[in-house]
């Protein structure tokens, strides 16, 4: 006698972080629990991807907080590895996408986009999740995780959350936290300035060089702040381009003060 057993299935979802969760987190996990059946969200400050110890140090942390938010989102599972377990003292591995993170992250920060790749190929093969939810306030990480997932024909779903802001325009971020008072008025400038090169573009500018000095000299005139990029690249290869003919993402990264932020804005 043969007897048919009814297979249940659930959609699990991951949601990556190194803690210090704020709105922007949030979005990922309120996104998770319309998307998937089971949320699970890593807690794991990654040394791989900082290009300095006193970077990696200084991170912001707050684990209390941080569970607080994970219950008060309904995530079903918190997953908090500690260093060792993630590395063990043997580990001596690398995932690089070759080109995507040579590039501006990883060209500035060196290390960091492989950093990001490894931890996040670790996480996927330990969790084995269906689908993977990345903010675009990182848009290069989300690129590179997507051409990972591709290139290794992992049978994962990459679902990207847009930036969320603050009312001042800022994009949320851990790293705001380590801003004084002037400092995050300074940071605002950030957005403003892609803001004012989008409006530019909008009104017939398509010479990327044009469009980008447009942020340039905004932010020259933010004592504080300090350029380190600005770009634009297309949104599906995410090569550099000379003039604007489709689909693009503006990336920028600046320093105000001793704080390194990034934003980008999306143009679909």
């Amino acid at each position: 006698m043969f007897y048919e057993r009814a297979l249940i299935t659930k959609k699990v979802a991951l949601v990556p972080t190194m803690g210090s969760l704020h709105k922007g987190h949030e979005a990922l996990l309120k996104r998770s629990k319309e998307i998937a059946d089971v949320t699970i969200a890593s807690l794991f400050i990654n040394p791989k991807q900082f290009d300095s110890h006193k970077d990696y140090a200084r991170y912001p942390t707050s684990i209390d907080s941080d569970l607080n938010i994970f219950e008060q989102n309904k995530v079903e599972i918190v997953f908090m590895p500690d260093k060792n377990e993630m590395y063990n003292p043997n580990f001596n591995s690398v995932i690089k996408i070759n080109d995507l993170n040579n590039e501006l992250e990883g060209n500035y920060r060196k290390g960091h986009m492989d950093g990001v790749s490894t931890v996040v190929m670790k996480l996927f093969n330990i969790i084995k999740p269906n689908i993977a939810l990345f903010g675009e306030k990182d848009f290069q990480q989300l690129k590179v995780i997507e051409k990972m997932v591709y290139d290794f024909s992992m049978d994962i779903k990459i679902e990207p959350v847009q930036t969320v802001r603050d009312s001042n325009g800022l994009a949320v971020s851990s790293r705001n936290i380590l801003l004084n008072k002037n400092q995050r008025i300074s940071a605002q400038s950030i957005s403003k300035s892609l803001k004012l090169a989008i409006v530019a573009f909008k009104k017939g500018k398509v010479l990327t060089n044009e469009v980008c000095k447009i942020v340039i000299d905004y932010l020259d005139k933010i004592e504080e702040v300090k350029l380190e990029y600005v770009t634009i690249r297309t949104l599906d290869t995410f090569k550099e381009i000379k003039s604007i003919k489709g689909p693009f993402v503006l990336l920028i990264a600046a320093y105000v003060g001793d704080i390194r932020l990034i934003d980008n804005y999306v143009f679909r």
